[in-house]
Formats: structure tokens, sequence, C-alpha cells
């Protein structure tokens, strides 16, 4: 029988996990669920592919999950559970926003970093072949410019946040990151 953590007597957590694309986002959040009663994810890829044509409409889109991942982190936090947020972010508004809704919550707020390093991040990528969700084309070389551009953004945000907590993950299995990431949270 698995053991669940219990948010008895405890404040709720809005555990951001940034990083790259295909760094383990939603792995490690997946595994945070699994093992915390009652915590949530907010897979914002499963979001994206609920969008028609998304990929043609890129901004749009992203400015559109980011909206729907506030509203529904801003929902469930005030029920005293766990949020477990993986997403890439790539403008300081989406950190401050989501900051801010903890703060708004009375909520613990983490900001965690999956790191790699440009070259194996994006290395990582091209081997998983697609962004993120099910309905995701097909990634080239071809999508290079687009690739280098959100890891850029990504880092000048990291750069902007000085509490975001960095946790290398290169060579790290996801049961390692998993348990760097608990040392953190549940400190």
């Amino acid at each position: 029988m698995q053991a669940f953590a219990t948010s008895l007597n405890q404040k709720a957590k809005l555990i951001l996990i940034n990083g790259f694309n295909a760094s383990g986002k939603t792995t490690i959040a997946r595994k945070y669920i699994a093992n915390h009663s009652l915590a949530m994810t907010v897979d914002v890829d499963s979001l994206v592919d609920c969008i028609g044509d998304w990929a043609s409409h890129r901004e749009e889109v992203g400015r559109l999950s980011f909206d729907l991942t506030k509203a529904i982190v801003r929902t469930y936090l005030p029920s005293g559970h766990d949020v477990v947020l993986p997403y890439i972010v790539t403008t300081i508004e989406e950190a401050e926003g989501f900051e801010s809704i903890a703060r708004d919550c009375d909520a613990d707020y983490y900001e965690i970093f999956l790191h790699n390093d440009k070259a194996d991040a994006i290395a990582l990528l091209l081997k998983r072949g697609k962004w993120g969700g099910v309905t995701s084309p097909t990634i080239t070389n071809n999508h290079l410019p687009i690739i280098e551009k959100d890891f850029a953004n990504m880092e000048a945000v990291i750069e902007q946040r000085p509490n975001t907590i960095k946790l290398p993950v290169k060579g790290d299995d996801p049961d390692a990151t998993y348990n760097k990431l608990l040392q953190i949270v549940e400190s």
C-alpha cells in the first residue's frame, strides 16, 4: 500500500517546476501527486491539446493557456491542497503571476528550475521529437530558431528571479530529481 503525505495543519504549496521542454517537469509533477493525497498537477500541454490548430496560433494559445492555468491554480489552491505546475516560463509576467496567486491564496511558493545546459536541453527536445502534448507537431531542425528563442527567453526570466532554486538534471534519473525537489519543498 502506498503511503500518502497529508496536508493537515500545513499551508498549501504552489510548486512551479520550470525547465525546458523534455527536461522532466511533467514526470516530476506526476511523481509528486502520486505521493501527496489531493495534490494536483496542472498539465499545460494537456490544456493546449484541447485547442484546435494550436500550432498555427502559438502566441495566442500561449496567452490563453497561461490565463487558463492561472484560473485553475487560483481555484484549487484555496482548498488547502498542493498544486504542482510543470510549466516552461518564458516571460517574467508568468513567474510573477504564479507567485502572486500563491501569495493571494496564502500558499507557500516554490519556484524550481530543472536546469540543463543549452546544448543538452535542445538535444533532449529534438530526441523527443515534439513539444510535449499529444497533438504536438513533429519538431525538426527547421524549428531551431523557435527552440533557441524559447530557451533564451526562459534563461532571461531565470536571471531575473533570484529566489528560483536551480536543480541540475544532467545525468539524473527522474527519481533523483524528484528526491531533490522533496528535500526543498518538505524542509
